[in-house]
């Protein structure tokens, strides 16, 4: 029923997956590290030598339908993370506005009185060059979820774009006063 969670998930050379029935977690472990993915009571796996395929109890059950996919796709995130890190980076626009990197905090200046210190969780590693910050980390989720708080604390104007954009995004220009 489940056109993603039916993919099996592949797994590299290098990398070792192990699955405990009894807590229900996943343990990946590869070069980049050790990931773990929780799963839900009713989700089985089936793991061979190459590859893992995720199965539920009841396919009619809409919500087990609904987190089979969401399973694999977790697994698969965690599977290809400790093989290679994923990378996110965003960039501030706008005069005055910049950043820092001082030890595990990300200093920032974005229009507030005030510099604002954003702690950095360990596992993410950033580089800043000019008005970009770029981010790896083997965990898809933390480092979404990091670039995501530090783009919501001043989301790109849509009239000067002043703030802070993801590349690659389009981001909608709007005119503003216009004489006739």
């Amino acid at each position: 029923m489940s056109r993603v969670g039916k993919k099996e998930i592949m797994i590299p050379s290098g990398v070792i997956v192990d699955f405990d029935k009894s807590n229900n977690i996943v343990t990946v472990k590869g070069a980049l590290g050790e990931l773990k993915v929780g799963v839900l009571d009713f989700v089985s796996l089936a793991i061979d030598s190459d590859k893992i395929t995720v199965k539920v109890d009841d396919e009619n059950t809409k919500f087990q339908r609904s987190m089979w996919g969401t399973t694999r796709s977790l697994i698969q995130n965690a599977i290809a993370g400790v093989s290679q890190p994923f990378k996110k980076e965003i960039e501030l626009n706008g005069v005055g506005y910049k950043m820092a990197l001082s030890g595990a905090n990300l200093v920032l200046n974005i229009g507030y009185s005030h510099p604002i210190t954003v702690e950095v969780p360990g596992a993410i590693k950033l580089k800043l060059n000019k008005n970009v910050l770029e981010g790896e980390c083997i965990d898809k989720q933390l480092i979404g979820d990091f670039f995501t708080s530090v783009h919501n604390m001043k989301p790109a104007d849509p009239y000067k774009h002043k703030g802070f954009k993801f590349p690659g995004r389009y981001y909608r220009k709007k005119v503003g006063k216009k004489a006739k």
